[in-house]
């Protein structure tokens, strides 16, 4: 089935599976039910919610306008993702599955005109699961969220369901959904939007933020073609372009994602006319080499950021709720991290283990998170195609530079690549004790390296996360005290607590707990943890404590202080 077009678009060959309506249950029935959780909107921020609500049990209805995946930009989309993000897959049972489909790169190329002024390798972090990035279009990540949620008894998955109305409550919210059996009212306790840039729900209830337009419209346009080893390249004052800025991505199945600068030329729409495309595509390719040109597209640049994710009742995630430049891939990358900072505390909510605070720190955290990852996008915006005088007579020193001084590299900025946000400001992660010179510190995301597993088995720390908070015992030879009793706490405040002990050898005697020995010596270090120490992670893996003081019993009261923090007025 080929998508139909969207209005920003004028090409695609790509097919996606089209999923049937099914008729809901509320069309027939008299009463008007309450549902946990609705989430409108199945891209990578609404499903990966949605998956990761539905393995902790919650009941979710995810309702989509369309029928399939991509079919809101029929393009390639987001195709980097980061290694954070693919950490979150993992715990959700689908990164496999993308790390066998996608493509690597760790080689790029920047020229400014036709000449190359730097030529970079990224050297892969040592003893990594994954790489900076891992390449593959959107639209797979997607079917592959939609896959597993399917499989999952409490996502109630509802395509050809557009949500007209929504009428927020006191206790509840009710939602108006057209399909084509006709309309139906839906009641939640939680409505989260993740309908994308353009949400409907945002706008109708007055929360549309202001704007910052950047007068930068880019062409995307994906071509199936024999290129070779896979490489970035970046082009800054392309002449092929009158001057504007060129991007080539490798991404699965044989494609090539090609992003071209086209707001410079007097008419914009003449340069994505499929003449104009293929004529440029010659050029830029080579005239000897055979290509397919599967996508035509484009998009603008936007800055728009609410003010506050969480409006009562109704959420926001993804970019409904903060759309920035996607310099660095900060766009479907903070979605998925959104998900995954909400989905533990919505689950908590409702089952009673925390109060409707927890929600303030969602908001909190992932509010920074946005406002970083535009700073950063911005950055970059203005290097590429500088906006005031200033911002080009700075981008022009360092190209003059570059290429005698090698120190001028640093400065170059066609996308500074996307890491996790640290919270360090959050109510959930507490202050250190004041022992630790080093390491990783409270609200940092968790550092994954390799252990091996009780069984001998070769693994990295985070492989089978369960998703609760989970305590790690880093424990030097022979010094076990406060761990070694079969009395570790299994709750905190009600949570469920896991307890790891991190080791440097096999240990000799049993442990009441599961032992990790880290082979390469890896952990102690990047945790600081000489002499010992235990950290509490919390559920969505980022580090809610640390204490120089290896105890289980204290890794419980670190958890209960943390959510206490978290529930304060």
């Amino acid at each position: 089935m080929t998508v139909g077009l969207d209005p920003t678009s004028t090409f695609s060959s790509y097919r996606f599976v089209e999923h049937p309506f099914h008729r809901a249950a509320e069309l027939d029935a008299s009463e008007v039910p309450t549902y946990p959780v609705v989430i409108v909107g199945a891209g990578l921020a609404g499903m990966t919610l949605a998956l990761d609500l539905g393995l902790r049990g919650v009941p979710v209805v995810v309702l989509d306008r369309d029928a399939s995946v991509g079919a809101a930009g029929i393009a390639s989309r987001g195709i980097a993702y980061s290694k954070r993000s693919l950490e979150i897959l993992d715990r959700l049972g689908i990164a496999e599955r993308i790390r066998a489909k996608a493509v690597t790169w760790n080689e790029g190329r920047i020229h400014h005109g036709l000449d190359e002024i730097l030529h970079f390798t990224i050297q892969p972090e040592p003893n990594q699961k994954d790489p900076a990035f891992r390449n593959l279009q959107q639209f797979y990540v997607e079917q592959y969220l939609t896959e597993a949620a399917a499989e999952v008894n409490p996502v109630d998955l509802r395509w050809h369901s557009r949500v007209s109305h929504v009428h927020p409550g006191e206790d509840v919210v009710t939602a108006t959904v057209e399909t084509p059996a006709g309309a139906y009212r839906l009641r939640a306790r939680w409505l989260v939007c993740c309908e994308g840039a353009g949400s409907a729900t945002r706008k109708a209830l007055g929360l549309d933020p202001p704007v910052v337009m950047f007068e930068d419209y880019w062409s995307i346009v994906d071509v199936r073609a024999d290129l070779g080893h896979v490489q970035r390249k970046f082009w800054l004052d392309s002449p092929l372009l009158e001057g504007g800025a060129q991007i080539m991505h490798g991404m699965a199945d044989g494609c090539v994602r090609t992003d071209w600068q086209i707001s410079q030329f007097p008419d914009p729409e003449i340069e994505i006319t499929p003449a104009r495309v293929d004529e440029r595509l010659r050029t830029m390719l080579g005239s000897d080499v055979e290509f397919e040109v599967v996508s035509i597209s484009r998009w603008r640049f936007r800055r728009r950021i609410m003010d506050r994710f969480v409006h009562g009742g109704v959420l926001f995630a993804g970019d409904a709720a903060h759309e920035i430049p996607p310099y660095g891939a900060r766009g479907g990358n903070s979605g998925i991290q959104d998900a995954d900072n909400l989905g533990w505390k919505l689950a908590a909510v409702l089952s009673g283990m925390a109060t409707e605070r927890l929600l303030a720190t969602y908001d909190r955290e992932r509010h920074q998170a946005a406002l970083e990852n535009a700073a950063f996008a911005c950055q970059s915006q203005s290097f590429i195609w500088p906006a005031t005088t200033g911002e080009k007579l700075f981008r022009d020193a360092v190209l003059a530079l570059v290429h005698d001084h090698a120190w001028a590299s640093a400065f170059v900025n066609t996308g500074r690549a996307s890491t996790a946000t640290v919270y360090a400001n959050s109510p959930l992660s507490l202050a250190d004790d004041g022992v630790f010179t080093a390491g990783a510190c409270p609200g940092s995301a968790a550092v994954n390296l390799p252990v091996r597993g009780p069984d001998g088995r070769a693994g990295f720390l985070l492989d089978g996360w369960g998703g609760c908070f989970t305590a790690l015992h880093f424990l030097e030879p022979g010094a076990v005290p406060g761990v070694d009793s079969t009395t570790a706490p299994a709750e905190a405040a009600g949570f469920a607590l896991d307890h790891l002990a991190i080791v440097r050898e096999t240990p000799t005697a049993s442990l009441a707990m599961r032992a990790l020995v880290d082979t390469t010596g890896g952990l102690f270090e990047a945790y600081d943890a000489d002499g010992g120490a235990t950290y509490v992670l919390r559920p969505d893996t980022h580090i809610a404590a640390r204490s120089r003081t290896v105890s289980a019993e204290g890794a419980a009261d670190l958890v209960a202080r943390a959510l206490a923090a978290a529930d304060s007025p």
